[in-house]
């Protein structure tokens, strides 16, 4: 009897049957669901808003734009200011009149009350987190659910590959499930960041763990097929969280609307099979051979018993007991490790970067975050057939790069061309979806199977710190409107060429030991 390894074995009882469709469609909406922490995006959005006065706007219902507002408040740029406004004329008694002669030009006061131009309730707005000295406060929210995640993911990671990806997959969900709603009615701002901190730092890893569950449930043929199913599960998520903050007239609505459908994947205890290849590392062969029969079941063929003797051959396959250190003792692996952590921060930076900044493009702001992201979608489809044509590493290196060119030009167009603005801006989200898309997957088979989970939570805890930037856009901006794109530009660049030290394993067996990892890429 011939030796046998588990992606022939797959091959043999079905590489993409009825088992790994259902697993795959139960896998996505939980990439659905991890898009939802998100949601700070428009629940701690700046609003338009401009100083209440008291003298025009009266006790009903004031609004943004009136006539009478070119003389009572100051603008810049043809905008009123949002926190400051005209004083009264030396002359003019504290009554209503709301004529121009009532205000006098060269004295400016504050305001505490204010008119909004949205009728949306958001954090800021309920919280009463208003004028330009407070905006950190909102843009911190994003900022600290960075955090909380660059914090889980070495945890996550571990977990995962000590007690399994399923084990974490479900814990992390329903944990998220239960910060979000719980974050839905918080009293004040401080429980509001507390949660969301809360909620990334215990359930960020699900995502992660259902990715890899994903990767290691079908052969290498298949993984880019796989790659681009989830992938455009997160587009659907994207766009789902973007309806939903469009229809939902207050935060807390949009939270708990998005947050509750979350009570469905306690179901996944009972739907959900642990990762075979897992398994089989952990030497847990009996759990092993019964998901294989289940496998065979649902995909209409059969397990021999003979076929199940061949798992002996693939127990002397399987990986000696090795931890996240042993990789130290391999420079070429360590080496591979710093660039790949490089390469997160740059894409998180970049992919986050342009989400975020997406909001803020002239126009209604949620079709510009529906439209950024539904960009996605085509580029996935790119990705699926460059990745089996050109490899791994020719499709990320000039994904990054022109990625990287795009929002270069966007600095240099005049803003009176919205049309090349918009898009460039798309195209340089375009190709950052797509080198973050490839990274995400290339990182998966770079590294043994023991370790892979820890090591991809290790580049994807350095890559929070581009994520954690990113929120404070508004405020890079304020040093510079086009440093933000110029950061973006260098980064994306420096990448594109590191990159390319990667080793190629398109159509390669996923490496089980740090040996098999070792081995990638050296000419035999």
């Amino acid at each position: 009897m011939s030796d046998i390894n588990l992606d022939e074995l797959l091959t043999y009882l079905g590489h993409f049957g009825p088992f790994q469709k259902r697993n795959y469609f139960l896998i996505c909406l939980l990439v659905v669901f991890s898009v939802f922490p998100m949601s700070y995006i428009f629940t701690t959005r700046d609003l338009k808003y401009r100083c209440f006065v008291k003298e025009c706007d009266g006790d009903a219902d004031a609004i943004y734009k009136t006539e009478w507002v070119k003389y009572a408040i100051p603008h810049d740029n043809n905008v009123p200011r949002r926190c400051e406004r005209f004083g009264l004329s030396n002359d003019v008694d504290d009554v209503q009149t709301c004529v121009a002669d009532s205000f006098n030009r060269t004295k400016v006061i504050p305001c505490y009350q204010f008119v909004y131009d949205d009728p949306d309730i958001t954090v800021g707005r309920e919280f009463n987190i208003t004028c330009d000295n407070n905006l950190w406060m909102l843009t911190t929210v994003g900022t600290v659910s960075n955090v909380g995640e660059l914090l889980s993911l070495p945890l996550s990671g571990f977990i995962s590959d000590r007690h399994g990806r399923k084990t974490l997959m479900i814990v992390g969900v329903l944990w998220t499930t239960f910060a979000g709603l719980v974050r839905s009615f918080s009293p004040s701002y401080v429980p509001f960041v507390i949660m969301e901190f809360l909620d990334t730092l215990i359930g960020s890893g699900f995502y992660g763990a259902g990715f890899v569950l994903a990767m290691e449930l079908v052969i290498p043929e298949q993984r880019v097929l796989g790659n681009t199913i989830l992938s455009i599960a997160f587009v659907v998520g994207e766009v789902i969280l973007g309806f939903a903050a469009w229809i939902s007239p207050s935060w807390r609505v949009m939270l708990r609307v998005l947050y509750g459908s979350g009570i469905f994947f306690i179901s996944y205890i009972w739907l959900t099979q642990e990762s075979i290849r897992w398994l089989l590392s952990k030497r847990r062969y009996e759990e092993a051979k019964k998901v294989l029969k289940k496998v065979a079941r649902a995909n209409g063929t059969e397990i021999s018993e003979d076929t199940i003797r061949k798992l002996n051959n693939i127990k002397e396959e399987n990986p000696k007991d090795e931890s996240i250190w042993h990789i130290f003792r391999s420079v070429r692996l360590l080496l591979r490790l710093i660039n790949c952590c490089y390469c997160w921060i740059c894409s998180t930076f970049v992919y986050y970067g342009l989400t975020l900044h997406s909001v803020s493009i002239s126009g209604n702001m949620y079709v510009n975050y529906i439209a950024v992201a539904l960009i996605e979608i085509p580029a996935f489809f790119v990705c699926n057939y460059t990745l089996s044509r050109l490899g791994r590493r020719l499709t990320l290196a000039p994904a990054y790069i022109l990625s990287g060119i795009a929002c270069l030009l966007f600095i240099f167009v005049s803003d009176d061309n919205s049309t090349l603005k918009l898009l460039l801006f798309l195209s340089g989200k375009f190709f950052a979806t797509m080198s973050f898309t490839v990274l995400y997957m290339y990182t998966t088979e770079m590294f043994p199977t023991n370790l892979r989970h820890s090591l991809l939570a290790t580049c994807s805890m350095f890559g929070r710190f581009g994520s954690m930037v990113a929120p404070q856009i508004p405020l890079l901006v304020r040093v510079w409107d086009s440093l933000p794109l110029l950061l973006f530009s260098i980064m994306a660049g420096t990448s594109g060429v590191l990159c390319l030290l990667f080793p190629e394993t398109n159509n390669v067996k996923l490496p089980d030991t740090i040996e098999d990892a070792v081995e990638l890429g050296r000419k035999k």
